[in-house]
């Protein structure tokens, strides 16, 4: 008998190709864990002193019914040398309200090259998550603004004769910098913020969410800074974006709506689970809504000659 003409033979090849496939779909769109916690961060020089501020966000994903998490294990670092700090703004013990971004503060050397956090967090539902961990690193050092001394007039010198303000300042042609946007969606957070290059000018962000809540949050140059919210179906944030060139400051704002990624559905009989990751299309739509109205503010402001007031 000639198996490879064999019926039985491709009933069995076409059920083999049938479990492969859906193996590949079950690897693809394996749901996360319905109770988690995520640690996020953002970075910004402070060259006042010469630190490096780092603002970490905890939030603890639950769903309903789950109200309360605590830290049993909270382990904050810095390097290199690698020397644990204390972080008291994460209490061991204590209980923090789920499904919203808890923050804390650790500020390291101008000189140092990285920071990091770990933390160990169990809900009041008596589920333990993995621990978690996440590293800030730093690129290049932090100085300390050099104070110059007051420069004394010249008796010789005549006063400056007083000019008229014009009408409206134009941005000249090399103002520097283009920053690329940052902007991550799941099944129920929302992650906001600027990769800020080198030549760039700082840039002032000011978040206000559906929710009321506001946030305040200054990018330097030759860093990242972001801000993550709970999320659902309806949540925006209004961000507001100013920079400021030569004395003068140019302030636009865009209403970045949440929309849920593909995946985060489920219509079977099973309680719906959130996956992990951000569909294509809603990363695309919102990056390109951030860099049309961040990275275009510098460009378009300076082809256009329009003064944005804040």
């Amino acid at each position: 008998m000639n198996l490879s003409k064999s019926p039985l033979r491709r009933v069995a090849g076409l059920a083999a190709g049938a479990v492969l496939g859906l193996a590949g779909v079950a690897v693809a769109a394996s749901p996360a864990y319905a109770t988690d916690s995520v640690i996020g961060y953002s970075t910004d020089c402070d060259t006042k002193t010469g630190d490096w501020v780092v603002t970490w966000t905890v939030t603890g994903n639950a769903p309903d019914g789950v109200e309360k998490f605590r830290f049993n294990a909270v382990k904050a670092e810095e390097g290199n040398p690698v020397k644990e700090v204390e972080l008291p703004d994460y209490e061991v013990g204590k209980e923090y309200d789920t499904n919203k971004a808890i923050t804390a503060t650790q500020r390291v050397s101008g000189d140092k090259n990285f920071a990091r956090l770990g933390v160990e967090v169990e809900f009041d539902n008596g589920h333990k998550d993995l621990p978690r961990e996440n590293t800030a690193t730093f690129e290049g050092t932090c100085d300390k603004d050099k104070e110059e001394p007051p420069a004394s007039p010249s008796p010789s010198s005549p006063s400056p004769s007083p000019s008229l303000p014009s009408e409206e300042p134009e941005i000249p042609d090399d103002l520097p910098g283009e920053p690329e946007p940052i902007f991550e969606l799941t099944c129920d957070t929302m992650t906001i913020g600027f990769d800020n290059p080198k030549d760039s000018l700082p840039i002032k962000l000011g978040y206000e969410t559906s929710k009321g809540e506001k946030r305040e949050r200054t990018i330097a140059p030759g860093t990242k800074g972001s801000e993550t919210f709970s999320a659902k179906e309806g949540f925006f944030v209004n961000l507001t974006i100013t920079v400021t060139y030569e004395g003068e400051t140019y302030s636009e704002t865009v209403k970045v709506d949440y929309v849920e990624p593909a995946g985060c559905e489920d219509d079977s009989e099973e309680p719906e689970l959130p996956l992990t990751g951000a569909a294509a299309g809603g990363i695309a739509g919102g990056a390109a809504a951030l860099l049309a109205i961040g990275g275009l503010l510098f460009v378009m402001a300076r082809r256009r000659k329009v003064k944005f007031t804040a």
